[in-house]
């Protein structure tokens, strides 16, 4: 069994690899025939690659695990909250949900209301996967 620091490791790899992912595949957001003619080329895109909501989440994910060694789902909505930045990508729903949330409503009614409560249809599934 490994211990916490060694499963806090691996999350690290982890968030470095969906970083790197999220930032290439980022420079892709393109027409289709300028995307195709770029991956063809095998060339990396111009430096600075930036990065999504996916990635701004998962750094709070990631600290949430290193600060209390699981996660603490108040804290963990704080820090998204807290790290929010609306020129990420987020969703239209996750704009609302921020809002909300620092108008005080807590999280999980906030959350709870999206979607008339069926979830996020699907919002994020891609980089969870």
């Amino acid at each position: 069994m490994i211990n916490n620091a060694e499963r806090l490791s691996l999350a690290r790899l982890s968030l470095e690899g969906l970083s790197i992912g999220d930032a290439f595949g980022d420079q892709y957001f393109l027409h289709a025939e300028t995307a195709r003619a770029k991956l063809n080329s095998r060339e990396l895109p111009d430096a600075p690659w930036g990065y999504s909501d996916d990635t701004n989440m998962a750094l709070s994910i990631y600290e949430n695990l290193r600060l209390y060694g699981e996660i603490n789902q108040d804290e963990l909505a704080r820090s998204f909250t807290q790290h929010y930045d609306p020129g990420r990508g987020y969703g239209a729903a996750m704009h609302r949900l921020f809002r909300e949330i620092d108008a005080g409503i807590h999280w999980s009614e906030a959350a709870g209301n999206l979607f008339d409560g069926q979830g996020s249809y699907g919002n994020g599934a891609a980089m969870r996967v």
